[in-house]
């Protein structure tokens, strides 16, 4: 024992008398100081010293008030049994005092007075004031006084002069503080249950459970056993949404961002970045407390081995004593480690969710506030420019990430220096000055790493802007996939998105460059430095290289590649993440709304006075930059009279649209004011693009309504909005659910539902953006004289905007021209009539109304081109999209196959080889380092070596001098060794690097065509946040971490293997302890495989809701703050979040639970072996690789079943892509064989259509049945109808969307089933009301595939009058309009539909169809559009879908459809003198029966 602090007197004195002191003096201290009342200033710098200490969220801030506080009881049973246990000790120890006066031993005495007033105080203040929650205090003494007792127990067990009296006293000693112990680790941590939904340990796991951490035990947390209840169940059966706890109310979002709301309010200078470390202080002090003792401590196993070798060199009798002594205290290092990385796991674990939760709410909170640039299209490579959603996407899902992956890693970045320091430190005591060549080697590689470093930022900063730009294209391509396929454009468009990733991925392959040399440094490092130092130390100094002190300095130089490793992967991390947190930052600092625009501030517009208008304003749209640019309205001085109807009318591009933006907020007003009240929902708003959310028809309208679902109220609106008769249609009536964009619905009924929302609200102000111009004058008329005026509208004011002046004329009070963003006139209808200027407003503007003949609910006349109403859902439930499939069990190995097939199989062949080849260099090395250290003492080959070597040919060292003599060779030896290491760990790096990049590069482009070429109805029945959930969080999963998991997977299992045959080999009787630790690896893995693998599916698919309603959020932002639903919208987005985070918290909780199960069993591992090797007296080399072995088999056993379940994890991914890649197809895009000719379909060919019968899916009943007529050249057929006759599922079957299910369609004598879909869609041409643009140009837009000349552009958008009305001067960058930078909500809708116009026209086909093309423009413009059509498509065939009758009536011919088959088809004339015909019944029924008949008669 010559160890200092083995010797008895060391013992008394200090670790059995002062220290126990001390601690029970503290405790006295600290509980007499709780009592005491200090004066205010010494109160408030204590709170200032100890706010880093104190939990961000309080038990204030997380308590229900509703819920009465359940108070923990004060004399249990459990406090009872502590005072009883220390009044034992105490009367144990006051004997002892007796006996050690007796004996007259003055340290005895000394140390038993001390321990006896301990114990005495102890129980009396148990007795006095019975603890509600551990005692820490009391715990940590009574487990300092087991420790010494263990530590005296040990020592006097291997001497064999003390006897067994003394053994079984010192036994007794312990056993009564472990009771101790025991017992007040059983007390909650919480001293109150605050909640009444709480998880008990005998409740089953439920979503109506919140999760039972916050009711545990100090042994349950200690331990995280609580987590077993979900273990039990998933070992029946696969989890369920409902079978998960819920999110504990300190984890739950909506506290966390109320308490960073309070902070921003509080000190409104800081910066996000600065709250975020106020937020986490306490977890971010305790994660770097606990990794500086794993950092410390984690030398005390080096040193352990370094003094056991060195005990084994000599042949003292106490040899043996030593070395199990060191194996104890490295045994008991290694269990403190798994404990401290427990707690620190979890403290870090909350500071990353709760960090990443307040970054998701920050950046949906500032979407509900910021500018909608939607209006404003930036210049091509613009930096500032606003972020659409695939750039905001990336924020949630990528940058968030980082920003708070160095959070839960925050403690390494501090810990790395220390532990490299440490680590040369205690390298310099081994190797003396040798060690400091090392350091040089270290200097060297910082050196290099620096501009490497640099390097690696740019291609991050550009990477990521390459990713935005990527997710943007997808992004478009999946919003506008059905335009996309109408045109024939969906595979250019695919491999636009294909170049923007090729793009991105040109950046990856940079960066894994330089990655692969910084990865290569410093995988190499120890090896280099190790190579240096033992060389200089035996070489240069000459002195010898034991087994001790090599292994000692090998196991150091690992010690040193953590750090080393770790602290440039550290760097570029922290400069990755200050990269996003730019990002972030400037995501947050656009531009916003004004605060009385958005209800989350709650403030009104001064000056107001309860007036309603503006004052003297002018407005402009914002550009991201800051400046103002593109159309100004104003000035304007308008104030609407309170509780009147306003009209608003103007050509197109006027500014009327404009104007209600302006009112709302949503326009940038350059001087002026607006006075609107919007604070308790007192606006509602209509657009003229009718936003509708995902949801059923039902809940759009009552849109979280104050007074909900009123059925009378509800009745009364759908009846004035004319939407009875759509009901009676649609199988699920009001509960039939509508798609993204309203895909269930055509253009008039979104129209319609959108006005029934605002009408139902009970708003004071209704703001209508022309909902008439998406229906026919018979509805039209319904709806004014309904919605317009009586109870509906009694004591509400209301802004319209429309063209149909005269109609709404007498029920209006006020009227508004405007024409170039300026007021034309404004005044009552009574003032400008009297001057003269209403008639010319109504000449100007008016669409003339005729006089409605029958009363009764007219028919929806209005059906776009979406789905048809009749199969849009399954039948009677209304439900369009289905739940996202989750997969059960195992993932299939056709996953694992589909991954390796994307690497290519010869790289993973490669990667086995040369993962074997480095286990195999690494094992040489370690036992030629045993033969080299042994070779100086002149030592018997030991045991490892020669097994190893048996049956091989002579091995490199056979004929060696003793390093003694001459050591060159065997330092070359070592450097061949190393080099062929460093070489294979660099092919390593980069084949991963490649295999990886290979792998994005594949199933990117398969999932990228196979969705591009699956039919439309996929895209109608999976919502878009689904699909883009594949392109970003899958796609970066196997950008990123899946080949990591692969390579670590396998690396584990080859470790395994090996470590565990060299272990047997050296100790063979260590095979039956080995396989049954092996065996309790295994025990534990399947309850936590299953478990682990049905939360990440879960989180997988919980994951797409809560960014799949970003898109539709963006969209609608107007809508919802002019609504006032901003808060509604949080609150969901903090439910969504709270769902999926639940999953992922509970995960990380029972990867806890394995991680400290693994890493005790790792630790009995590393300590049985040791004990093993030391028994069986193998030679000091055999001993060190047992020891190094067992590491390396302790921590695969830890690591492979975690990377096992990890990889399965990551391989969801790749299983949910795979998925995608089983979507239905369509036909092929080209068939070689039936390639028609070029100017097919000419001017002189017909359509013929044969027995067609369609149906959408074959469950469902046909929608076109047997249907046949002919088309003659350049014909012009009107197609009429009732809502589900058929019209819109007839111009899809000429476009193929939807396959006929029998009979033939032939266009120019060739049936368009035997063509390629592109060739047939590229040559027929639709229009239809809605109309999709994508971010580019004016030019981009109308001829994206390049094939006409500029002039050809030009002419065709003066033709469209496009010129005159967008006023396009040249400047920079843009010489023509056709450089004028557009995107899709850049123009107003008329603006819009002229566009498509005018590519069609471009176009040039010789089918054209069209579906209410002109339905936003004004009356004249509208007839010289018409002019234009008629002149520029005169040779074409044109399918027209009539919404308004009268559009038809100069047409050859007219087909009547009703329930799928043809009821009429002839010329208007004759179809009208039919007696009881269907044509005639519709136009008599319809409202402009007296203008179709004089239509026709004077033909």
């Amino acid at each position: 024992m010559d160890q200092p602090w083995m010797s008895p007197r060391f013992r008394e004195i200090y670790l059995e008398t002062v220290l126990p002191g001390g601690l029970i003096l503290f405790a006295i201290l600290h509980d007499c100081m709780r009592g005491l009342t200090f004066p205010k200033p010494l109160r408030v710098l204590s709170r200032r010293i100890y706010s880093p200490f104190r939990n961000f969220l309080t038990l204030e801030d997380v308590m229900d008030p509703a819920v009465k506080v359940e108070l923990r009881g004060l004399a249990t049973t459990k406090a009872r049994v502590l005072s009883g246990l220390a009044f034992f000790m105490s009367a144990s120890w006051l004997s002892c005092l007796a006996y050690a006066i007796f004996l007259k031993d003055i340290n005895y005495s000394i140390r038993s007075f001390i321990t006896l007033i301990t114990w005495g105080y102890i129980a009396s203040i148990t007795t006095i004031k019975p603890p509600t929650s551990p005692p820490y205090i009391y715990i940590f003494f009574a487990s300092y006084h087991v420790l010494v007792s263990t530590l005296e127990f040990g020592i006097d067990a291997l001497d064999s002069r003390v006897g067994v009296n003394l053994l079984l006293l010192d036994t007794t000693r312990m056993i009564i503080p472990i009771i101790f112990i025991w017992v007040g680790g059983m007390f909650p941590l919480q001293p109150v249950r605050f909640a009444t939904n709480i998880a008990r340990p005998d409740d089953v796991p439920s979503v109506a459970l919140s999760c039972p951490e916050d009711d545990v035990t100090l042994w349950s947390w200690s331990t995280f056993s609580f987590v077993e209840p979900i273990f039990c169940l998933s070992q029946r059966r696969t989890l369920n949404d409902e079978d998960v706890w819920s999110l504990s109310p300190f984890f739950r979002h909506d506290n966390i961002f109320n308490k960073c709301l309070e902070y921003r309010d509080a000190h409104p200078t800081h910066s996000l970045l600065r709250f975020l470390l106020v937020s986490n202080s306490l977890d971010l002090i305790l994660d770097v407390t606990l990794e500086l003792w794993s950092t410390i401590v984690g030398f005390v196993p080096p040193y352990a081995l370094k003094e056991i070798l060195s005990a084994l060199s000599n042949d003292s009798p106490n040899t043996k004593h030593t070395t199990y002594i060191w194996a104890i205290i490295t045994f008991l290092a290694h269990l403190s480690f798994a404990q401290v990385d427990l707690f620190k796991r979890w403290h870090s674990r909350r500071c990353y969710e709760r960090t990443r939760g307040q970054l998701f709410c920050s950046l949906h909170h500032k979407s509900l506030r910021r500018q909608d640039m939607g209006g404003h299209a930036g210049q091509a490579g613009d930096e500032r420019k606003s972020a659409d959603l695939g750039k905001i996407v990336n924020l949630m899902q990528g940058d968030s990430y980082a920003v708070a992956q160095r959070f839960w890693d925050f403690s390494d970045f501090f810990t790395s220096p220390i532990r490299l320091m440490i680590a040369l430190v205690f390298l310099y005591q081994v190797l003396g000055w040798s060690a400091l060549s090392g350091v040089v080697v270290i200097l060297v590689a910082y050196a290099l790493n620096f501009p490497l470093a640099k390097y690696n930022i740019s291609i991050t900063r550009s990477s990521w802007k390459a990713k935005d730009a990527r997710m943007g294209v997808v992004n478009e391509l999946l919003q506008n996939i059905r335009f996309l396929k109408f045109y024939g454009w969906e595979n250019h468009w695919a491999s636009k998105a294909q170049r923007s990733r090729d793009a991105e991925l040109q950046w990856r392959i940079k960066e894994n460059i330089v990655d692969t040399a910084i990865s290569f440094i410093w995988t190499w490092i120890p090896s280099a430095t190790a190579l240096t130092s033992f060389l200089c130390y035996t070489l240069i100094a000459g002195e010898r290289l034991t087994v001790s002190k090599a292994f000692t300095s090998i196991a150091l130089f690992s010690q040193l590649q953590e750090p080393m490793t770790a602290l440039p992967g550290q760097f570029f991390a922290m400069l990755h993440a200050y990269v996003s947190m730019q990002r972030i930052e400037e995501f947050l600092d656009e531009r916003e709304v004004p605060e009385w625009a958005s209800s989350l501030t709650g403030s009104t517009p001064a000056g107001s006075d309860g007036e309603f208008g503006i004052s003297n304003a002018t407005f402009e749209w914002p550009s991201p930059s800051g400046t103002l640019d593109g159309f100004k309205l104003g000035p304007i001085n308008i104030v609407f009279p309170k509780g009147k109807l306003t009209l608003v009318s103007g050509p197109t591009g006027s500014g009327k649209s404009a104007l209600l933006s302006a009112l709302l907020g949503e326009m940038h007003c350059i001087e002026g004011q607006v006075f609107i009240n919007k604070m308790n929902h007192r606006i509602a708003y209509c657009g003229q693009t009718p936003w509708l959310e995902h949801a059923t028809i039902r809940d759009n309208i009552v849109f979280g309504c104050a007074y909900g679902f009123d059925e009378n109220r509800y009745q009364t609106v759908i009846d004035a909005c004319a939407l009875l008769r759509d009901f009676e249609v649609l199988d699920a009536a009001d509960l039939t659910e509508i798609g993204e964009r309203g895909i269930t619905l055509s253009g008039g009924q979104r129209a319609r539902v959108a006005l029934a929302r605002a009408m139902y609200s009970e708003a004071e102000y209704i703001l209508l953006d022309d909902p008439l111009s998406a229906v026919d004058m018979h509805t039209a008329q319904h709806i004014v004289s309904k919605c317009l005026k009586g109870d509906l509208v009694r004591g509400r004011t209301v802004i319209l905007i429309t063209h149909h002046i005269s109609l709404c004329l007498p029920m209006s009070s006020y009227l508004v021209e405007l024409s170039h963003g300026e007021v034309l006139h404004q005044g009552t209808i009574e003032e400008l009539q009297q001057f003269g200027l209403l008639q010319n407003v109504i000449a100007r503007e008016d669409e003339p109304p005729i006089q409605v003949q029958d009363p009764q609910t007219p028919d929806n006349e209005a059906d776009g081109d979406g789905v048809d109403v009749r199969v849009s859902k399954k039948l009677g439930s209304g439900k369009l999209v289905d739940a996202e499939s989750r997969a059960e069990g195992r993932v299939s190995w056709r996953t694992y196959i589909t991954y390796i097939r994307a690497t290519g199989f010869f790289s993973w062949f490669l990667t086995v080889v040369l993962m074997l080849l480095i286990r195999f260099i690494n094992i040489g090395n370690q036992v030629f380092l045993a033969r080299w250290g042994e070779a100086y003492s002149g030592e018997e080959r030991s045991l490892v070596i020669h097994h190893l070597i048996l049956t091989l040919p002579p091995y490199p060292w056979t004929s060696l001098p003793s390093p003694d003599i001459d050591v060159k060779p065997w330092l070359m030896i070592y450097l061949y060794i190393s080099v062929t290491g460093a070489f294979a760990v660099l092919f390593y790096i980069a084949l991963g690097y490649y295999a990886s990049l290979q792998a994005s590069r594949s199933l990117f482009i398969s999932l990228l065509r196979r969705l591009t070429r699956a039919p439309a109805r996929f895209f109608d029945i999976t919502p878009i946040g689904r699909i883009l959930n594949r392109f970003t969080t899958d796609m970066n999963t196997i950008d990123g971490a899946l080949q990591d998991s692969a390579r670590k997977c396998l690396s584990g299992t080859l470790n395994f293997v090996a470590s565990f045959t060299v272990i047997l080999i050296v100790i063979p009787t260590f095979a039956p302890f080995a396989i049954f630790i092996a065996w309790l690896y295994i025990r534990l893995a399947p309850p936590y495989i299953r478990t682990s693998r049905d939360l990440r599916r879960l989180e997988s698919v919980s994951l797409s809701p809560a960014f799949a309603g970003y898109d539709e959020l963006l969209r609608g932002i107007s809508h919802i703050r002019a609504f006032g639903m901003e808060n509604r919208y949080q609150n969901g987005f903090y439910a969504k979040v709270d769902k999926f985070q639940s999953f992922d918290h509970v995960y990380w909780l029972v990867n806890g639970w394995l991680r400290w199960r693994y890493n005790c069993l790792g630790s009995v591992v590393v300590f049985s072996a040791t004990m093993f090797a030391l028994w069986k007296g193998v030679t000091n080399g055999s001993t060190a690789i047992v020891i190094v072995q067992a590491g390396i088999f302790a921590e695969a056993s830890r690591q492979l079943v975690k990377v096992a379940a990890q990889l399965e994890l990551d391989f969801n991914s790749v299983e949910r892509i795979v998925e995608y890649l089983d979507v239905p197809q369509e036909a092929p895009a080209i068939v070689e064989k039936y390639r028609p000719p070029a100017y097919w379909p000419s001017s002189v060919g017909g359509l013929e259509i044969e027995n067609l019968s369609v149906q959408y899916a074959p469950h469902l009943p046909p929608v076109l049945r047997n249907i046949s007529f002919a088309v003659k050249p350049s014909e012009k057929i009107g197609i009429v109808g009732r809502t589900g006759s058929g019209k819109s599922t007839l111009a899809l079957s000429l476009l193929r969307m939807i396959e006929a299910s029998s009979g033939r369609i032939i266009i120019d004598g060739i049936d368009i089933a035997k063509l390629g879909l592109e060739v047939l869609r590229t040559s027929i041409t639709i229009i239809s009301q809605d109309v999709s643009l994508f971010s580019g140009t004016i030019r981009s837009n109308l001829d994206p595939l390049d094939e006409h000349s500029t002039r050809e552009c030009i002419e065709v958008m003066e033709r469209c009058h496009l010129t005159k009305l967008l006023k396009h001067t040249s400047m920079a960058h843009q010489d023509t309009l056709l450089d004028m930078p557009i995107t899709q909500g850049s123009l107003s809708a008329g603006e819009r539909q002229l566009v498509a116009i005018a590519r069609a026209i471009l176009r040039r086909t010789n089918i054209i169809i069209m579906d209410e093309a002109t339905s936003q423009i004004d009356s004249q413009l509208d007839d010289q559009i018409q002019r234009t059509i008629r002149e520029e498509l005169s040779g074409a065939i044109v399918l027209t879908i009539a919404h308004r009758l009268k559009t038809i009536m100069d047409y050859d011919r007219v087909l009547v459809l009703g329930d799928g088959e043809i009821l009429e088809f002839g010329k208007p004339k004759a179809l009208l003198e039919t007696p009881n015909g269907a044509f005639r019944d519709m136009c008599r029924r319809s409202s402009d029966w007296a203008l179709l008949a004089d239509l026709v008669d004077g033909e």
